[in-house]
Protein backbone atom coordinates (compact mmCIF):
# COMPACT_ATOMS: atom_id res chain seq x y z
CA UNK A 1 0.00 0.00 0.00
CA UNK A 2 1.60 3.44 -0.85
CA UNK A 3 1.67 5.85 2.03
CA UNK A 4 1.79 9.48 2.23
CA UNK A 5 5.21 11.23 2.25
CA UNK A 6 5.16 14.90 3.78
CA UNK A 7 7.69 17.02 4.82
CA UNK A 8 8.42 17.51 8.49
CA UNK A 9 6.59 21.48 8.36
CA UNK A 10 2.74 19.28 7.73
CA UNK A 11 2.90 16.66 10.76
CA UNK A 12 0.09 17.88 12.98
CA UNK A 13 0.64 17.85 16.87
CA UNK A 14 4.11 16.36 17.00
CA UNK A 15 6.61 19.71 17.30
CA UNK A 16 8.79 18.48 19.69
CA UNK A 17 9.99 14.87 18.23
CA UNK A 18 10.02 17.13 14.61
CA UNK A 19 12.09 19.79 16.02
CA UNK A 20 14.89 16.97 17.90
CA UNK A 21 14.65 14.64 14.47
CA UNK A 22 15.70 17.82 12.40
CA UNK A 23 18.39 18.78 15.09
CA UNK A 24 19.95 15.22 14.87
CA UNK A 25 19.67 15.34 11.02
CA UNK A 26 21.12 19.15 11.05
CA UNK A 27 24.08 17.70 13.32
CA UNK A 28 24.39 14.73 11.18
CA UNK A 29 24.66 12.21 14.11
CA UNK A 30 21.93 9.90 13.39
CA UNK A 31 21.86 7.52 16.19
CA UNK A 32 21.77 4.00 14.65
CA UNK A 33 17.95 3.08 16.40
CA UNK A 34 15.06 4.93 16.98
CA UNK A 35 12.06 4.13 19.29
CA UNK A 36 9.10 5.68 18.66
CA UNK A 37 6.28 5.64 21.76
CA UNK A 38 3.03 6.83 21.36
CA UNK A 39 -0.60 5.09 20.36
CA UNK A 40 -1.53 4.25 17.26
CA UNK A 41 -2.28 6.75 14.63
CA UNK A 42 -0.48 9.86 16.31
CA UNK A 43 2.08 9.90 13.34
CA UNK A 44 5.22 7.45 14.03
CA UNK A 45 5.57 6.07 10.87
CA UNK A 46 4.57 9.41 8.63
CA UNK A 47 7.25 10.65 10.65
CA UNK A 48 9.93 8.37 9.81
CA UNK A 49 9.30 8.72 5.96
CA UNK A 50 9.48 12.15 6.56
CA UNK A 51 12.96 11.28 8.38
CA UNK A 52 13.89 9.24 5.48
CA UNK A 53 13.13 11.92 2.89
CA UNK A 54 15.13 14.59 4.95
CA UNK A 55 17.93 12.21 5.80
CA UNK A 56 18.44 11.57 1.63
CA UNK A 57 17.59 14.78 0.14
CA UNK A 58 20.08 16.24 -2.16
CA UNK A 59 19.36 19.44 -1.00
CA UNK A 60 18.10 19.82 2.18
CA UNK A 61 17.41 23.41 3.84
CA UNK A 62 17.04 23.69 7.98
CA UNK A 63 17.04 19.72 8.19
CA UNK A 64 13.75 19.76 5.81
CA UNK A 65 13.67 17.92 2.16
CA UNK A 66 13.25 19.46 -1.17
CA UNK A 67 10.62 17.77 -2.51
CA UNK A 68 12.33 17.95 -5.85
CA UNK A 69 15.22 15.94 -6.15
CA UNK A 70 15.56 12.64 -7.14
CA UNK A 71 14.96 10.66 -3.94
CA UNK A 72 12.22 13.16 -2.58
CA UNK A 73 10.44 12.34 -6.01
CA UNK A 74 11.14 8.37 -5.46
CA UNK A 75 9.59 8.86 -1.92
CA UNK A 76 6.48 10.57 -2.88
CA UNK A 77 6.10 7.92 -5.73
CA UNK A 78 6.61 5.07 -3.29
CA UNK A 79 9.36 3.89 -5.19
CA UNK A 80 12.33 4.78 -2.97
CA UNK A 81 14.57 1.47 -2.64
CA UNK A 82 15.79 2.23 0.60
CA UNK A 83 12.85 2.84 2.53
CA UNK A 84 11.40 -0.56 4.23
CA UNK A 85 8.21 -1.81 6.78
CA UNK A 86 8.56 -4.78 8.60
CA UNK A 87 5.27 -5.19 9.78
CA UNK A 88 3.27 -9.25 11.14
CA UNK A 89 2.95 -12.01 9.32
CA UNK A 90 -0.22 -12.88 9.92
CA UNK A 91 -0.28 -12.54 14.43
CA UNK A 92 3.63 -11.49 15.08
CA UNK A 93 6.50 -10.64 13.41
CA UNK A 94 8.36 -13.55 13.04
CA UNK A 95 12.16 -14.49 13.13
CA UNK A 96 12.74 -15.18 9.68
CA UNK A 97 11.28 -11.72 8.99
CA UNK A 98 14.44 -10.35 11.39
CA UNK A 99 16.97 -12.40 9.31
CA UNK A 100 15.70 -11.54 6.23
CA UNK A 101 16.07 -7.85 7.45
CA UNK A 102 19.83 -8.95 8.45
CA UNK A 103 20.38 -10.57 5.23
CA UNK A 104 19.78 -6.98 3.21
CA UNK A 105 21.19 -4.99 6.02
CA UNK A 106 24.56 -6.72 4.59
CA UNK A 107 24.06 -4.42 1.64
CA UNK A 108 25.10 -0.44 1.13
CA UNK A 109 22.01 1.40 0.37
CA UNK A 110 20.87 1.31 -3.05
CA UNK A 111 19.83 5.03 -4.23
CA UNK A 112 20.42 7.31 -0.76
CA UNK A 113 22.86 7.87 2.07
CA UNK A 114 20.56 6.03 4.78
CA UNK A 115 17.91 3.11 4.55
CA UNK A 116 15.76 3.43 6.91
CA UNK A 117 13.74 0.29 8.38
CA UNK A 118 10.32 0.95 10.50
CA UNK A 119 9.19 -2.08 12.61
CA UNK A 120 5.27 -1.67 13.45
CA UNK A 121 4.43 -2.76 15.56
CA UNK A 122 7.71 -3.77 17.61
CA UNK A 123 5.61 -5.04 20.09
CA UNK A 124 4.30 -8.13 17.92
CA UNK A 125 8.00 -9.45 17.08
CA UNK A 126 8.38 -12.98 18.99
CA UNK A 127 10.68 -13.94 21.31
CA UNK A 128 12.76 -15.61 18.93
CA UNK A 129 12.40 -12.59 16.65
CA UNK A 130 13.35 -10.08 19.65
CA UNK A 131 16.40 -11.92 20.54
CA UNK A 132 17.61 -11.68 16.82
CA UNK A 133 16.77 -8.16 16.16
CA UNK A 134 19.13 -7.62 19.51
CA UNK A 135 22.31 -8.71 17.83
CA UNK A 136 21.47 -6.61 15.34
CA UNK A 137 21.14 -3.66 17.32
CA UNK A 138 24.45 -4.71 18.78
CA UNK A 139 25.99 -4.69 15.80
CA UNK A 140 24.60 -1.67 13.76
CA UNK A 141 25.58 -1.40 9.91
CA UNK A 142 26.57 1.69 8.80
CA UNK A 143 24.23 3.55 6.37
CA UNK A 144 21.38 2.18 8.48
CA UNK A 145 18.61 3.98 10.36
CA UNK A 146 16.21 1.58 12.11
CA UNK A 147 12.99 2.97 13.58
CA UNK A 148 10.91 0.86 16.08
CA UNK A 149 7.27 1.93 16.58
CA UNK A 150 5.74 1.01 19.76
CA UNK A 151 2.91 2.13 21.88
CA UNK A 152 3.77 0.54 25.01
CA UNK A 153 7.77 -0.09 25.25
CA UNK A 154 7.52 -2.59 28.36
CA UNK A 155 6.24 -4.94 26.13
CA UNK A 156 10.01 -4.82 24.83
CA UNK A 157 12.90 -6.52 25.93
CA UNK A 158 14.59 -3.82 28.18
CA UNK A 159 17.85 -4.47 26.28
CA UNK A 160 16.08 -3.58 23.09
CA UNK A 161 14.76 -0.13 24.73
CA UNK A 162 18.03 0.48 26.18
CA UNK A 163 19.65 0.52 22.95
CA UNK A 164 17.36 2.84 21.06
CA UNK A 165 16.81 6.98 21.09
CA UNK A 166 13.22 7.24 22.67
CA UNK A 167 11.36 10.11 20.89
CA UNK A 168 7.73 10.26 22.60
CA UNK A 169 4.44 11.14 20.58
CA UNK A 170 1.92 12.52 22.30
CA UNK A 171 -2.06 12.78 21.20
CA UNK A 172 -3.00 15.25 19.74
CA UNK A 173 -5.79 17.93 20.97
CA UNK A 174 -9.34 17.22 19.41
CA UNK A 175 -9.66 20.49 18.04
CA UNK A 176 -6.37 19.88 15.74
CA UNK A 177 -7.49 16.33 14.32
CA UNK A 178 -10.85 18.44 13.95
CA UNK A 179 -9.38 21.20 11.86
CA UNK A 180 -6.70 18.60 10.30
CA UNK A 181 -9.98 16.77 8.94
CA UNK A 182 -11.70 19.58 7.28
CA UNK A 183 -8.69 21.41 6.10
CA UNK A 184 -6.78 18.38 4.59
CA UNK A 185 -9.13 15.55 4.21
CA UNK A 186 -12.43 17.80 2.85
CA UNK A 187 -14.74 16.54 6.22
CA UNK A 188 -17.79 18.95 6.97
CA UNK A 189 -16.88 20.21 10.32
CA UNK A 190 -19.95 18.04 12.25
CA UNK A 191 -18.31 14.65 11.24
CA UNK A 192 -14.87 15.79 12.16
CA UNK A 193 -15.78 16.94 15.37
CA UNK A 194 -17.15 13.89 16.35
CA UNK A 195 -14.68 11.84 15.05
CA UNK A 196 -12.03 13.90 16.56
CA UNK A 197 -13.47 13.69 19.99
CA UNK A 198 -13.82 9.75 19.97
CA UNK A 199 -10.56 9.26 18.29
CA UNK A 200 -8.67 8.89 21.87
CA UNK A 201 -5.75 11.60 20.02
CA UNK A 202 -5.46 9.81 17.11
CA UNK A 203 -5.80 11.31 13.87
CA UNK A 204 -4.79 7.92 11.81
CA UNK A 205 -7.61 6.73 14.21
CA UNK A 206 -9.37 9.23 13.25
CA UNK A 207 -9.20 9.14 9.46
CA UNK A 208 -9.85 5.18 9.82
CA UNK A 209 -13.04 5.42 11.75
CA UNK A 210 -14.43 8.10 9.58
CA UNK A 211 -13.23 5.78 5.89
CA UNK A 212 -14.35 2.48 6.82
CA UNK A 213 -17.82 3.89 8.28
CA UNK A 214 -17.58 3.48 11.82
CA UNK A 215 -19.01 6.63 12.19
CA UNK A 216 -22.53 5.03 11.45
CA UNK A 217 -22.11 1.96 13.29
CA UNK A 218 -20.82 4.35 16.53
CA UNK A 219 -24.30 4.55 17.82
CA UNK A 220 -25.38 1.15 17.65
CA UNK A 221 -22.15 0.12 19.34
CA UNK A 222 -22.50 2.65 22.48
CA UNK A 223 -26.41 1.79 22.66
CA UNK A 224 -25.35 -2.18 22.86
CA UNK A 225 -22.99 -1.08 25.64
CA UNK A 226 -25.49 1.38 27.29
CA UNK A 227 -28.23 -2.32 27.92
CA UNK A 228 -25.17 -4.28 28.73
CA UNK A 229 -26.04 -5.00 31.84
CA UNK A 230 -29.44 -6.45 30.49
CA UNK A 231 -28.42 -8.52 27.87
CA UNK A 232 -28.10 -12.36 28.87
CA UNK A 233 -24.27 -13.59 29.10
CA UNK A 234 -24.71 -15.81 25.96
CA UNK A 235 -25.93 -12.87 23.77
CA UNK A 236 -22.92 -10.78 25.03
CA UNK A 237 -20.64 -13.29 24.22
CA UNK A 238 -22.06 -13.70 20.49
CA UNK A 239 -22.12 -10.16 20.09
CA UNK A 240 -18.46 -9.79 20.87
CA UNK A 241 -17.62 -13.15 18.75
CA UNK A 242 -19.48 -11.71 15.80
CA UNK A 243 -18.00 -8.41 15.96
CA UNK A 244 -14.13 -10.16 15.49
CA UNK A 245 -15.62 -12.16 12.65
CA UNK A 246 -16.57 -9.17 11.15
CA UNK A 247 -13.19 -7.89 10.70
CA UNK A 248 -10.72 -8.37 8.48
CA UNK A 249 -8.08 -10.30 9.41
CA UNK A 250 -5.01 -7.71 8.58
CA UNK A 251 -7.53 -4.75 10.31
CA UNK A 252 -8.24 -6.07 13.44
CA UNK A 253 -5.98 -4.23 16.00
CA UNK A 254 -7.15 -1.08 14.66
CA UNK A 255 -10.46 -2.30 14.81
CA UNK A 256 -10.34 -3.32 17.99
CA UNK A 257 -8.88 -0.41 18.86
CA UNK A 258 -11.18 2.07 17.52
CA UNK A 259 -14.04 -0.23 19.51
CA UNK A 260 -12.32 -0.34 22.86
CA UNK A 261 -11.47 3.61 22.64
CA UNK A 262 -15.06 4.23 21.99
CA UNK A 263 -16.43 2.74 24.66
CA UNK A 264 -13.91 4.29 26.78
CA UNK A 265 -15.40 7.45 26.17
CA UNK A 266 -18.57 6.24 27.02
CA UNK A 267 -17.72 5.86 30.37
CA UNK A 268 -15.58 8.84 31.19
CA UNK A 269 -18.78 10.56 29.88
CA UNK A 270 -20.90 8.81 32.20
CA UNK A 271 -18.27 9.37 34.94
CA UNK A 272 -18.42 13.38 33.98
CA UNK A 273 -22.10 13.30 34.23
CA UNK A 274 -21.87 11.28 37.57
CA UNK A 275 -19.37 14.01 38.98
CA UNK A 276 -21.18 16.69 37.71
CA UNK A 277 -18.77 18.20 35.37
CA UNK A 278 -19.74 20.24 32.58
CA UNK A 279 -21.81 19.16 29.50
CA UNK A 280 -19.61 20.46 26.84
CA UNK A 281 -16.49 18.52 27.88
CA UNK A 282 -18.48 15.21 27.22
CA UNK A 283 -16.78 13.64 24.09
CA UNK A 284 -20.09 12.01 22.80
CA UNK A 285 -22.11 15.41 23.08
CA UNK A 286 -24.70 14.16 20.43
CA UNK A 287 -25.86 11.29 22.65
CA UNK A 288 -26.03 13.33 25.88
CA UNK A 289 -29.95 12.86 26.61
CA UNK A 290 -29.28 8.91 26.08
CA UNK A 291 -25.93 9.03 28.73
CA UNK A 292 -28.14 11.32 31.27
CA UNK A 293 -30.17 8.12 31.32
CA UNK A 294 -27.94 5.49 31.67
CA UNK A 295 -25.43 7.52 34.38
CA UNK A 296 -28.48 7.29 36.69
CA UNK A 297 -27.95 3.48 37.24
CA UNK A 298 -24.48 3.42 38.05
CA UNK A 299 -22.20 4.12 40.48
CA UNK A 300 -18.93 5.68 40.48
CA UNK A 301 -16.39 2.76 41.21
CA UNK A 302 -18.11 0.73 38.78
CA UNK A 303 -17.51 2.79 35.89
CA UNK A 304 -13.53 3.17 37.37
CA UNK A 305 -13.22 -0.88 36.95
CA UNK A 306 -15.02 -0.32 33.72
CA UNK A 307 -12.22 1.22 32.28
CA UNK A 308 -9.60 -0.66 34.19
CA UNK A 309 -11.09 -3.62 32.06
CA UNK A 310 -11.08 -1.53 28.86
CA UNK A 311 -7.29 -0.53 29.17
CA UNK A 312 -6.12 -4.23 30.34
CA UNK A 313 -8.12 -5.13 26.97
CA UNK A 314 -6.02 -2.80 24.81
CA UNK A 315 -2.99 -3.99 26.68
CA UNK A 316 -3.93 -6.98 25.49
CA UNK A 317 -5.05 -6.31 22.23
CA UNK A 318 -1.30 -4.67 21.58
CA UNK A 319 0.36 -8.13 22.81
CA UNK A 320 -1.56 -9.71 20.03
CA UNK A 321 -3.62 -11.99 22.59
CA UNK A 322 -6.54 -13.66 20.96
CA UNK A 323 -8.78 -11.09 19.91
CA UNK A 324 -12.20 -13.03 20.00
CA UNK A 325 -11.22 -14.17 23.56
CA UNK A 326 -10.03 -10.56 24.59
CA UNK A 327 -13.26 -9.28 23.51
CA UNK A 328 -15.64 -12.19 24.71
CA UNK A 329 -14.06 -11.87 28.64
CA UNK A 330 -14.05 -7.98 28.45
CA UNK A 331 -17.93 -7.59 27.69
CA UNK A 332 -18.57 -10.22 30.55
CA UNK A 333 -16.36 -8.96 32.76
CA UNK A 334 -18.22 -5.39 31.71
CA UNK A 335 -21.72 -6.70 31.95
CA UNK A 336 -20.82 -8.18 35.68
CA UNK A 337 -19.49 -4.63 36.96
CA UNK A 338 -22.43 -2.97 35.18
CA UNK A 339 -25.13 -5.45 36.94
CA UNK A 340 -22.91 -4.76 40.29
CA UNK A 341 -22.80 -1.16 39.79
CA UNK A 342 -26.68 -0.93 39.31
CA UNK A 343 -28.41 1.52 41.62
CA UNK A 344 -31.98 1.08 39.60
Amino acid sequence: MKRAVIPFSQIIGQERAVHLLKQTIKREKMPHAYLFVGVSGVGKTTTALSMAQALNCEEPQDGESCGRCRPCRQLLGGNFPDFELVEPDGQSIKIEQVRELERRFGYKPVAGRYRVTVVRPAEAMTEEASNAFLKTLEEPPAGNVLVLNATEPSNLLPTIVSRCQKVVFRRIPPHTIEEWLIDRQGLDREKAAVLARISDGSPGRALEMGESGFLEKRQEALLWLATLRRADPEDAVDWASRFVKDIERGDRQEAMGALLGLWKSWYRDLLLLKAEGREELLINRDLSHELKNASEAFRMEHLLSNLQALDQAERDVLRFRNPELVLESTVLELKQNDSEGNVS
